[in-house]
């Protein structure tokens, strides 16, 4: 299952690719070369809640990036984000420092709808490598609740956006996305006894955010 998505992720960002190189030379009157942007919003988990009593509840994250066009409408670049989901309240066990943690950094591609208007709208997909950090029950019995540091998995996304411009090289933005991280088997170890992930973490973003342009020398 990793590998397919794997080889199916790489082809989407092989044919944005080979789209920018061949329009590259096509196009003429790129007024921007360089993005750099940062943003913060809301994740909104689907099916993290394994470890029975250890639903996550909805949380933050922030993260920013940078990117490059190859012509006025399309530009790839890398990002890092940063989440974190809060536990819901246990009878027995205190989860106020307890959470899910989540450190995705990888790569996109985005195609920009250019028209006359200041509104932008543009898709994005992303591929990358999420660490995670969770909440788990540990010890022979499963007693102990403890953040457990996992394997790193193959993370994608895809994103509907849209930009105003405040001014000719500065905008904000707002997007909504679906992230899936592939971390199903995936394993950490507390204490010589190793956890596994059960289920790939699949979760919604909705994210507001600021992007800088710089223009062509």
């Amino acid at each position: 299952m990793k590998k397919t998505a794997l080889i199916f992720v790489l082809a989407i960002f092989l044919g944005f690719s080979t789209v920018a190189i061949a329009q590259e030379e096509e196009e003429t009157g790129n007024w921007r070369n360089f993005e750099v942007s940062m943003y913060g919003g809301l994740t909104l988990p689907s099916n993290i809640d394994w470890y029975d009593t250890l639903a996550a509840e909805n949380g933050l994250h922030f993260g920013g990036s940078g990117g490059y066009y190859f012509n006025e409408r399309i530009c790839l670049g890398a990002y890092f984000t940063y989440s974190q989901m809060a536990l819901p309240e246990l009878a027995d066990v205190d989860v106020t420092d307890m959470n899910y943690k989540m450190y995705d950094i990888g790569i996109y591609g985005k195609y920009a709808f250019v028209g006359e208007s200041n509104f932008e709208p543009y898709v994005r997909l992303s591929a990358g490598a999420n660490f995670a950090k969770f909440a788990t029950w540990v010890g022979p019995d499963r007693r102990r609740l403890r953040e457990v540091s996992y394997d790193p998995g193959l993370s994608a996304a895809g994103y509907l956006g849209a930009m105003y411009y405040t001014s000719d090289y500065g905008a904000i933005f707002a997007e909504l996305g679906y992230h899936m991280d592939f971390l199903q088997y995936d394993e950490g170890t507390f204490q010589d006894i190793t956890y596994s992930i059960p289920d790939d973490v699949k979760y919604a973003e909705v994210r507001v955010g600021v992007v800088v342009f710089f223009r062509p020398e």
